[in-house]
């Protein structure tokens, strides 16, 4: 893979992990209320939002390396916010591992309940940033129905954060 194009997709892959990170950061100091909030057309509540996002993750990486992450906790007894964040290093280094090793052109195979699909593993790729933009989004708009701040999860904000990588210069926008 020409090496431009891989560095762009693994720094798409660093963006999904900081923009998680930055979620759970937000959401950390949120009240068990606030953290059932949940608003029309989303996926759900905040805490459950941020549960399916991490989920989803671990379920990508399996698909593409065949060696999923496990949880410290179980799914159905609702984890707490810390036990998903801890769980969330976790598995952003587990996916951009496997972003890194896998070939776009690699065929992933899924099988479940006798049926079956093939596909590039670029369509994953292409899964794990929108649905964690989809998500995240969620999770922001929520945020802000409640009248709480949100983080600046776009790409600017990714920039920002990180002008090293982008020669980013304060004042330049």
């Amino acid at each position: 893979m020409d090496s431009q194009l891989e560095s762009t997709l693994v720094e798409l892959i660093r963006y999904n992990n900081w923009a998680n990170t930055q979620v759970l950061a937000a959401c950390q100091e949120l009240t068990t209320d606030q953290l059932a909030a949940a608003a029309p057309g989303t996926y759900g509540s905040i805490h459950e939002t941020l549960g399916h996002i991490i989920h989803a993750e671990a379920s990508y990486v399996g698909r593409l390396t065949g060696d999923r992450p496990q949880p410290p906790f179980k799914w159905e007894d609702g984890p707490s916010l810390a036990d998903l964040s801890t769980f969330a290093e976790e598995v952003a280094d587990a996916l951009l591992g496997a972003v890194q090793g896998t070939a776009p052109d690699q065929i992933v195979h899924e099988e479940e309940d006798g049926l079956f699909a093939d596909y590039q593993a670029r369509v994953l790729f292409i899964q794990v940033i929108n649905h964690g933009i989809e998500h995240r989004t969620n999770i922001t708009t929520i945020l802000s129905g409640l009248g709480l701040p949100a983080p600046q999860v776009d790409g600017w904000g990714y920039a920002w954060a990180h002008p090293d990588r982008f020669e980013v210069e304060e004042g330049s926008l």
